[in-house]
């Protein structure tokens, strides 16, 4: 199942990211809306997902507040990263965000770590610092350029999609796994509020259009989410957190290559396509250390 779990995870990423490229990419307007839209479906999957009914303890609120403001940011600067810079490496660098949940599984979770571990993390920086020095792409909009929006949003989204999975595994410690639905459901909800209320302010007038223009996009983008958050809270039970993000890095990466290359005809160097075998090696040496 855990590979089923993987899969399932993997498939649900790339669409969702290519259903947000796609409506940035044709309309642009109505960010946070959009997103709103996005968190809302997201709910709904776990909503309707949920064996044995929704109960909602006092202490899981606490986590799904925290969680959905950082949802929020995540959902809104990764739509305003992906509008503004090349798929394949907007994916790449915020993959990045690996770094602070492996962090804190070693230093505050006392996973276990070998001589393996530390080798695939070290592969898997040399594989994203390949990407992005030697980064071109012939994207007509962008042409490889890198604005200081992009790099703002990017750092913004590896903040939060990093302590998103250490607020996660948290919850899951402390409640053994029984209330994944209900964490997230409160996430989702709370974040979808968030953006619906900022965009509002910051977005009314072009409320209508979004809704018309990015209504699907949006509900295809939420229940995609929604699918592949369900396999990763799955996941955390079944694998170490040290281990799983990187993994998820590793594999993530090769599929938005081709993504890039097949549906956006991005082109890149030698030192990018060498960045493809150093984040395959990765995956490889944790898989390696995990059997061991």
């Amino acid at each position: 199942m855990t590979i089923l779990y993987l899969l399932i995870n993997f498939a649900a990423n790339q669409g969702e990211v290519m259903l947000v490229k796609e409506y940035g990419r044709k309309y642009g307007s109505g960010g946070m809306i959009f997103n709103s839209v996005i968190c809302l479906f997201a709910m709904i999957f776990f909503v309707v997902s949920d064996p044995d009914g929704l109960c909602f303890i006092p202490g899981l609120w606490q986590y799904g507040l925290i969680n959905a403001i950082l949802y929020g940011a995540g959902f809104y600067f990764a739509y305003v990263a992906y509008r503004n810079g090349s798929y394949f490496i907007t994916q790449t660098v915020c993959s990045m965000n690996y770094l602070i949940p492996v962090c804190y599984g070693l230093l505050f979770l006392n996973e276990a770590a070998s001589a393996l571990t530390y080798a695939a993390l070290v592969v898997s920086v040399v594989a994203v610092f390949l990407m992005s020095y030697g980064q071109k792409t012939t994207d007509r909009r962008h042409d490889g350029r890198i604005s200081l929006r992009w790099i703002l949003s990017v750092l913004i989204v590896l903040f939060s999609n990093g302590f998103i999975s250490i607020i996660a595994k948290e919850q899951q410690k402390r409640f053994g796994g029984l209330y994944s639905n209900e964490f997230m459901v409160i996430t989702l909800l709370g974040a979808s509020v968030f953006l619906l209320v900022a965009g509002l302010v910051t977005e009314r007038s072009s409320l209508r259009r979004t809704i018309l223009q990015g209504g699907l996009y949006g509900m295809g983008a939420g229940l995609l989410n929604g699918v592949k958050n369900a396999a990763n809270l799955a996941l955390i039970l079944t694998i170490p957190l040290s281990v799983l993000s990187p993994l998820k890095k590793g594999v993530n990466m090769p599929l938005g290559f081709a993504v890039a290359r097949l549906v956006y005809k991005e082109k890149y160097t030698k030192l990018q396509y060498i960045s493809i075998a150093f984040s395959v090696l990765s995956v490889i040496l944790m898989q390696i250390d995990q059997y061991l």
